[in-house]
């Protein structure tokens, strides 16, 4: 693919979809275009430097997460190119084949069928986590790699994510990975940079030292965010109220017998040659463009290095 060659956008919207996200997301076919115009001309003029895809899509993805404010995508967008400058630890290895050992433990898995919202549901087991094998830098590169792939889908675009954790098994040994700095990191890198629609987070099972680990998260969540979160214990019921049984596997209560985690990231190993790509845009990493500083914050809305509370849309 030749960098240089703008690429138009096409959209794939069912067109339920659509009506979806000219309702919650101000879209408008007959404005589409002239948003991404306007997107990219700011580019142009406030951040000539940082090397953009040719493809529209990846701005409409912006432009839908951010409601069409095309200043707000523009900031999301500038910390998105920031943090893979500010977290090399998280970035420098771009291949999803790089995870293979990570993946195929099945940490965390997508569901194949939607919730009734047409939201794409990730489940995620802690206990298959051994930190004495991975840190959390490695488990969350390779994470943040499938929240990239994610968010490629249209349908996922509007609809949103939710997210389904089992955390029995959670030790000691996993919250002592974590910390202030590491909480933060994630915040930075997922909510605040990466363009999903987060819907909901559910817990279930979750242990006495489950309270630990959040108490390290919380004080970097937005209020409403903190909405967004569901605290099931062992009641796989009320679980159910929020994510329909039929689409879980048997370990999250649900009736789903056919389920294989391991499908969607052997799709994904398959991507390399698409996010070694997709590397070559953002920050030169030859020139400090931020003042010599990766805790810096940009007049046009780059990331404060401060811990200061992260929103959701």
């Amino acid at each position: 693919m030749d960098p240089s060659i703008r690429r138009p956008y096409v959209c794939t919207l069912s067109p339920k979809t659509l009506e979806k996200a000219k309702r919650e997301l101000n879209e408008d076919p007959d404005t589409r275009d002239a948003k991404i115009d306007e997107l990219r001309a700011k580019f142009k003029k406030e951040r000539p430097e940082i090397k953009l895809p040719p493809e529209d899509a990846f701005f409409v993805r912006y432009l839908r997460n951010k409601k069409y404010d095309v200043d707000r995508a523009f900031k999301m967008i500038v910390n998105y190119y920031e943090v893979r400058r500010k977290y090399p630890e998280l970035y420098n290895n771009c291949r999803p084949s790089a995870y293979k050992q990570l993946y195929e433990l099945g940490i965390q898995g997508i569901l194949p069928k939607r919730d009734n919202q047409g939201r794409l549901v990730s489940i995620g087991k802690m206990s298959l986590w051994d930190p004495d094998r991975f840190d959390y830098d490695f488990l969350m590169a390779g994470y943040l790699l499938s929240m990239e792939k994610m968010i490629q889908d249209e349908e996922t675009q509007v609809n949103g994510i939710v997210v389904v954790g089992d955390y029995e098994g959670l030790k000691m040994k996993h919250v002592l990975k974590l910390g202030p700095t590491q909480a933060k990191k994630q915040m930075d890198c997922i909510m605040n940079a990466i363009p999903i629609r987060f819907k909901a987070a559910h817990y279930i099972r979750q242990p006495d030292i489950f309270e630990t680990m959040f108490s390290i998260f919380r004080p970097f969540m937005s209020a409403k965010l903190i909405k967004r979160l569901h605290f099931h214990g062992q009641e796989y019921g009320t679980l159910h109220d929020y994510v329909p049984s039929s689409i879980l596997p048997p370990e999250f209560g649900g009736q789903f017998m056919d389920f294989n985690c391991n499908e969607w990231y052997e799709n994904l190993m398959k991507c390399d040659a698409e996010f070694e790509y997709m590397d070559q845009f953002g920050i030169p990493k030859a020139s400090d463009v931020l003042g010599g500083t990766a805790q810096g914050v940009d007049a046009s809305g780059g990331i404060a290095g401060s811990f200061k509370k992260l929103s959701v849309d």
